[in-house]
């Protein structure tokens, strides 16, 4: 669906044409990022029966950074739980409208109409999925989205190897096509190489041998470079060095499929940060390994998704997993002289897997279902987020700017028979945040938000006019009481700058396109006090198709830092 950036106008009471040194503008396309302010920390809190509570305040919260109790300055509590919203078609205006267009082109005002609230993302890991954990997973991930009663979700399909992808949609046939499509044919290169090395070295025990020295791991190795190669006892030597280079190549390739999996993760969440709803990510994964290296990136990860308010659930894709540490058919050359000695590596390896999705979920405020091979529950419960989400931020005491790891941990004063689910850590950041960049950051929060927020004086108005062609074009206008602002005085000048954003979002709540203007008040006294009386308008129209859109408004003034946020709804037949 093409959207068009028609026009852009700032309206202002007639008083002010001509008085270009009161107020200048700046526009510039919607680009958000992420960066550093307060350090979010989401916590869920379960009785003894494992459900959701909600009935606490930031008063029955302590929250410590590196065991030192912080200041709660932020608290909200989330019900992540969407009513579905019964559409309603579009009224027509009266024909006294103010806005109404020429030539007997016909104009709507926008009304509320059903759009999606919900947004569900299968991320699937056929980098390192066995077949048999695929096939049973995509089936019940299929069965899922059959069976979604809450009519304005919408679900998307992606892989950890980027090839399969769906973008949101409500359409089941499309989802069914992608499911379909996924396969083991993109497999990790580190394990093919495990598969054909010589020796075979996971990267589990290439991390012992090569970053750890761990000299048992290399003695097995080297066994097996010996049986591999057929060397005799005498090159020994040649078998330890054929063991080191098979360590660092495993390394290699299996930082290389942890970081590309890390990626599309973030990607997704990416992605997931422009829906206007409830975001939950299913990771399906039989687990992989994240060394130190990788922990920051992890970390960002938890970070990225808390800012964009999308809770990760993770399904350990291997089911009731009863690895005994054996050799498997796929590898080309077992020794039985070190079959035992392996075992137990390759059992703490397949333990140690799974910790990036249980740090993911915890991070998130989502659930890590594993040990069981009920696959369609455990898409049933990680799909779902949990009914109430704390969010508690802080501003660190005595920060440092030094990127260094902070330990988090998060008690009820008095929480008898409660558990906590909360965040491990975060990374410190490396340089401090200026106050334009904290302001970007909080515009971005909220325009990706459902939130309505009327702290300071504005309106949205949004109506349509079709076009001859067929299509429409939108309109957004945010009415300011200029009045009702905060000012700071400098000389004869009353200064505030405001910042508008409005977007555009499609029927599946994909961010389609926005636009940011910034207004620099510079306005004198009999100005402020006798010509602004209707206040100022901020105008945005789109060229679009007929179809159902969401416009979402952020409105913030850099002297009092107040918000509003609104969204309208408008369905163009």
């Amino acid at each position: 669906m093409l959207v068009r950036r028609a026009a852009i106008s700032l309206c202002l009471c007639a008083s002010l044409f001509g008085q270009s040194a009161e107020l200048t503008t700046k526009e510039a396309p919607v680009m958000f990022k992420s960066g550093v302010n307060l350090v979010p920390v989401p916590v869920v809190v379960r009785d003894n029966k494992g459900r959701a509570v909600g009935s606490l305040t930031i008063d029955d919260f302590q929250l410590f950074d590196n065991g030192k109790l912080q200041m709660i300055s932020k608290f909200s509590l989330e019900k992540l739980a969407a009513d579905d919203v019964p559409a309603t078609p579009a009224a027509t205006p009266s024909a006294t409208s103010p806005e109404r267009p020429a030539n007997g082109e016909t104009l709507v005002d926008a009304s509320a109409v059903g759009v999606p609230d919900r947004f569900v993302a299968y991320l699937f890991d056929d980098l390192h999925m066995s077949f048999g954990d695929l096939v049973y997973t995509r089936d019940a991930a299929r069965r899922q989205i059959d069976s979604a009663a809450h009519k304005l979700e919408r679900a998307a399909i992606f892989t950890t190897s980027g090839q399969v992808t769906q973008e949101f949609t409500g359409d089941k046939e499309k989802l069914h096509a992608a499911l379909a499509r996924i396969g083991t044919g993109h497999a990790s290169s580190s394990r093919a190489l495990q598969q054909t090395a010589c020796p075979p070295v996971s990267y589990y025990m290439g991390d012992l041998i090569s970053n750890k020295n761990d000299s048992t791991a290399l003695d097995i190795a080297t066994a097996d470079a010996m049986v591999c190669a057929n060397l005799s006892p005498p090159q020994r030597d040649q078998a330890i060095q054929m063991a080191k280079n098979a360590a660092r190549d495993a390394v290699m390739t299996g930082d290389a499929d942890t970081a590309a999996s890390l990626e599309e993760t973030r990607s997704v969440i990416a992605r997931m940060a422009s829906m206007p709803g409830q975001r939950t990510i299913v990771m399906i994964s039989p687990g992989f390994l994240v060394l130190e290296n990788r922990h920051e990136d992890q970390t960002a990860l938890i970070e990225r998704a808390i800012r964009a308010n999308v809770v990760i659930g993770a399904l350990d894709a291997r089911g009731l997993y009863v690895g005994n540490g054996l050799p498997d058919a796929s590898e080309h050359i077992v020794n039985t002289a070190t079959v035992t000695a392996k075992a137990n590596y390759v059992r703490t390896e397949a333990m140690v897997q799974s910790d990036v999705m249980a740090t993911l979920a915890e991070g998130t405020g989502g659930t890590f279902y594993h040990g069981t091979n009920d696959y369609d529950e455990g898409i049933a419960r990680t799909a779902a987020a949990p009914n109430y989400l704390y969010v508690l931020a802080f501003s660190p005491l005595d920060l440092k700017y030094d990127g260094r790891y902070h330990n988090l941990k998060v008690t009820l004063k008095s929480g008898k028979g409660l558990d906590l689910q909360v965040r491990k850590g975060y990374y410190a950041p490396k340089t401090a945040t200026d106050p334009a960049e904290k302001s970007r950051q909080t515009i971005e929060e909220m325009f990706f938000s459902r939130e309505e927020l009327h702290d300071l004086p504005a309106v949205l108005q949004t109506q349509y006019f079709k076009t001859a062609d067929g299509d429409a074009t939108l309109s957004a206008v945010a009415k300011i009481d200029v009045k009702k602002l905060s000012f700071h005085k400098e000389a004869d000048r009353n200064r505030n700058d405001i910042t508008v954003v409005t977007g555009l979002f499609d029927n599946d709540g994909n961010y389609m396109t926005g636009v940011q203007k910034t207004i620099e008040l510079r306005l004198l006294d009999d100005t402020l006090e006798k010509r602004l009386t209707q206040g100022i308008s901020v105008k945005n129209s789109f060229t679009v198709h007929p179809g159902r859109y969401m416009v979402r408004m952020v409105v913030r003034d850099a002297e009092g830092q107040t918000m509003s946020a609104q969204s309208g709804l408008v369905e163009i037949p």
